[in-house]
């Protein structure tokens, strides 16, 4: 009977997995989250089911982020992200120096503890054989309407990387993501998909993943198998405001203190 944690599980990433992971009653779901009243919110009936534990708390509280990567864990999804361009985000980074305190932590306490397996989101656009596949004005526009978050993502994989002799990690390298029904998916390690794949198509990939228990050190895409998934609506607004973002980050926290941006 499998273990799996979740980080950031009231994400759409993460509710996607822990929509998929309760299908088989003999998974064990660990789910971290910073509020629990939300995630209770969007899965009411979540409460009740005595294979799901959540742990509530702060990314920084290292001892919380430990109980949820608990030796018995055999795979941790980091899966905690942003679809926005913000000035400084630190997301990613902050994923992967807590979960490495917390891995450290539990080695500490047992020098036989076997840490799980990580496999930690991020982007083909960090990929040289993916984003090298993209036409070159859909390249640049891209790189630089997510450059914040991409930087964030490139610095946490570098964090990871200077673990790679005790950590088992893979990174899942998605193209444009969308809310769609699941339809089908595929693994590959040199192309991305040019359109979108759903949130629950990317879960299942992961998940394929985590059972094949090969991919190590790698960068994966989930790619569809279906040509009609939907077109994010998101998207073009929120490449026109990354854009802005990138050109102008100043602007990002004029508008957030005059409450016009989250």
């Amino acid at each position: 009977m499998p273990t799996y944690a979740i980080l950031g599980a009231t994400g759409k990433t993460g509710a996607a997995l822990l929509e998929l992971l309760q299908k088989d009653p003999n998974n064990y779901i660990n789910a971290y989250v910073r509020s629990k009243a939300k995630l209770l919110k969007q899965r009411p009936g979540l409460q009740k089911n005595t294979n799901v534990k959540i742990f509530e708390g702060s990314l920084s509280d290292i001892p919380l982020v430990a109980s949820t990567l608990s030796p018995r864990v055999d795979v941790a999804f980091c899966v905690l992200a942003t679809n926005e361009n913000i000035p400084g985000v630190r997301i990613a980074q902050d994923t992967a120096s807590s979960v490495i305190a917390a891995l450290c932590h539990l080695r500490n306490r047992d020098i036989h503890f076997k840490p799980p397996k990580l496999i930690f989101l991020s982007s083909a656009s960090l990929n040289p054989a993916m984003i090298g596949q993209f036409p070159a004005v859909a390249e640049m526009v891209i790189t630089r309407a997510m450059s914040h978050v991409y930087a964030d993502l490139r610095f946490a994989e570098e964090t990871l990387r200077l673990h790679r002799s005790w950590l088992d990690v893979t990174f899942v390298q998605p193209g444009g993501l969308t809310e769609d029904v699941q339809k089908g998916h595929k693994l590959s390690v040199d192309k991305a998909a040019d359109g979108f794949v759903s949130y629950l198509d990317l879960a299942a990939g992961m998940i394929e993943i985590a059972e094949s228990g090969t991919y190590n050190w790698m960068g994966v895409s989930v790619n569809p198998t279906a040509k009609d998934v939907k077109f994010e609506p998101n998207a073009p607004p929120q490449v026109l405001r990354g854009l802005v973002w990138h050109f102008a980050p100043w602007l990002y926290w004029t508008c957030r203190s005059l409450r016009i941006v989250s």
